[in-house]
């Protein structure tokens, strides 16, 4: 089997952002990887905003803690092997290629062309799907290479998910949880045998995998398409090995959470709300009714916070979930 792992980072109109990521994956140890920025139609000039930082014509500037520049400065040597390519263009087999898509294809559709992307690749035996607003630990990649290479059962891995403005906090160990009951409310969770699924921000699997689960959801765009992508096999593997976690954890990133999703409160909740509901019937008929449930007292809630715009994304997400509304977000009739 292929052993070369390809890093996947989604970028869309977050430049300075991916410019910290690469930073940060530049500096990994014992890890023969290729990374590849899918660019998802950015119109913030991204393309040549990474061009010019492969030149070390400008530096990544973050806004981190103390404790997390080690990771990204002093800047790594530059120029970077870089290439920019449009998705059918011949590959020539740089370290980091930026491939630039000319659309927004939102989480689901961008990481499903960049594992396309990867996967034609004869010598990609291993997929890491990462966060573009995330900073990496300089053995995290080998960590997640050595625990899914070595694990008999091939399980995907997470990673410890740490807060990037709060960097001894844990976010994430791996995955999330449902919920309570159930309702679908996804919570992260500190221990790996708790975790109902992994969160799509640092997702490590073999191809083997890869090809078995096949793809996100596009019908989501954006939000809980990760639950559907793992969940399923979480519950799977747990019923034909009781008593073992279905995933693997390994390594540390630190993650600004909801990075792109923050500038828009309104199409944050209504992506949540929306998807939630059809990933929650999914499972079954009792969590989507209590997830339902949920749905409408979390607009009294938001009003009650005076949020009004949360309060109108989560409305409009039920709305669109009734009338079977998927894909990207569009202005009302």
């Amino acid at each position: 089997m292929p052993d070369r792992s390809y890093v996947l980072v989604l970028n869309w109109n977050g430049w300075a952002d991916t410019l910290t990521c690469l930073e940060s994956l530049l500096r990994s140890t014992g890890f023969d990887a290729r990374i590849v920025v899918w660019d998802n139609g950015s119109t913030d000039g991204s393309s040549e905003y990474v061009a010019a930082w492969a030149r070390g014509e400008i530096d990544a500037i973050p806004v981190l803690p103390a404790e997390l520049r080690g990771r990204v400065h002093p800047p790594v040597p530059k120029p970077v092997n870089l290439a920019i390519r449009s998705p059918d263009e011949a590959d020539g087999g740089e370290s980091v290629v930026l491939v630039r898509g000319d659309r927004n294809l939102g989480y689901a559709g961008g990481n499903n062309a960049a594992m396309r992307w990867a996967l034609a690749r004869p010598d990609c035996g291993w997929l890491w799907i990462l966060n573009n607003d995330i900073v990496v630990d300089a053995d995290t990649g080998a960590r997640l290479w050595q625990a899914v290479r070595d694990d008999p059962h091939d399980r995907p891995a997470g990673t410890h998910i740490y807060h990037l403005d709060d960097p001894r906090r844990l976010q994430a160990c791996g995955g999330q949880r449902l919920g309570r009951g159930p309702l679908v409310a996804p919570r992260y969770v500190d221990r790996i045998e708790a975790a109902d699924y992994l969160t799509g921000a640092s997702l490590f699997l073999s191809r083997r995998r890869a090809e078995q689960l096949g793809f996100f959801n596009e019908d989501y765009f954006l939000n809980a398409e990760d639950l559907e992508y793992t969940y399923p096999y979480g519950r799977a593997f747990a019923r034909a090995h009781p008593g073992m976690p279905p995933f693997l954890v390994a390594g540390k990133v630190w993650h600004r959470e909801s990075s792109s999703q923050s500038r828009n409160r309104y199409l944050h909740t209504y992506y949540f709300t929306r998807n939630l509901l059809y990933a929650s019937r999914r499972i079954s008929p009792v969590h989507g009714l209590a997830t339902f449930a949920n749905a409408v007292a979390r607009i009294g809630l938001a009003l009650l916070r005076r949020e009004p715009q949360a309060a109108r994304g989560i409305l409009r997400g039920i709305r669109d979930f009734r009338a079977g509304v998927v894909g990207a977000w569009r202005e009302a009739p």
